[in-house]
């Protein structure tokens, strides 16, 4: 399976999924009219990454700002990785960073974290 590399711009955010060491980053700013567009790309991905997904995964969200219709397309990326989770077998964890400063995006992880299965960090960046 290949890596998906996305270079992020003003209004998407930069995507590195690695299937090999299952590092995913997602980092950037998701502004976009469409994103399913831009989503429906990553998860497609992850469905075919979720056939034979690495004994660990990791999904590291770098994001400054996610606008209310990206948020659905992320928790359906969530609910994606969730279904890895399944069956005990393999691991899968989210490290949720933001900055320091940013209550709002820090409220947005621990929303996620309510509302899912899986094992979230909360990494507070300088």
């Amino acid at each position: 399976m290949e890596s998906l590399n996305i270079k992020g711009d003003k209004k998407s955010p930069a995507v590195a999924f690695e299937p090999y060491s299952g590092l995913l980053v997602m980092k950037g700013k998701s502004s976009l009219e469409n994103p399913g567009k831009f989503y429906d790309r990553i998860l497609d991905w992850i469905n075919n990454y979720s056939k034979q997904p690495a004994v660990k995964t990791t999904f590291r969200m770098e994001m400054e700002y996610f606008n209310s219709s990206s948020a659905k397309f992320l928790m359906k990326l969530f609910r994606s990785l969730e279904e890895i989770n399944k069956g005990g077998r393999k691991q899968v964890s989210v490290e949720w960073c933001f900055e320091g400063n940013d209550q709002s995006m820090q409220e947005s992880g621990e929303d996620f974290n309510s509302m899912l299965k899986l094992d979230f960090k909360f990494v507070e960046l300088n």
